[in-house]
């Protein structure tokens, strides 16, 4: 479910201006 969510956000969060949120989200999702 994880794994999902995180492709699901990848290329949303990137295409917005949010990319340094995007990383911030990407690294704590599967970056523990």
């Amino acid at each position: 479910m994880f794994v999902y969510e995180k492709k699901l956000q990848y290329p949303v969060n990137i295409k917005k201006p949010n990319a340094k949120l995007a990383k911030i989200i990407i690294t704590q999702y599967g970056g523990a």
